[in-house]
């Protein structure tokens, strides 16, 4: 007996098995209804980024504070997503934030 006839065929993967991918996040809609003052959940449902669990709105906390931070627009510039507490504030939470890390 040869050592090709040991060795087990390879069959291809089924034709129904695809991988997941990821979707596109839709920065100049959240964008807007940021500045429509719609509250996070209202955005959330609206995009379809509601998860499970104890915190579905997560993913987008996230995303929305990397907005603050910089975004590239439809013109492909970098935006900022403004906030909408006072400048105090937030230093003043950023401030408490890493006081309770350390």
């Amino acid at each position: 007996m040869s050592k090709a006839s040991k060795t087990p065929k390879k069959t291809a993967l089924p034709a129904e098995r695809k991988r997941a991918t990821s979707r596109l996040f839709p920065y100049a809609k959240v964008a807007e209804m940021w500045a429509q003052k719609k509250t996070i959940p209202e955005i959330a449902k609206a995009i379809g980024r509601v998860g499970k669990g104890d915190d579905p709105y997560h993913s987008l906390r996230v995303a929305l504070t990397r907005m603050h931070k910089g975004y590239k627009n439809a013109e492909g510039k970098v935006a900022k997503l403004p906030h909408r507490v006072s400048q105090k504030t937030l230093k003043l939470a950023t401030k408490a934030g890493k006081k309770a890390s350390a």
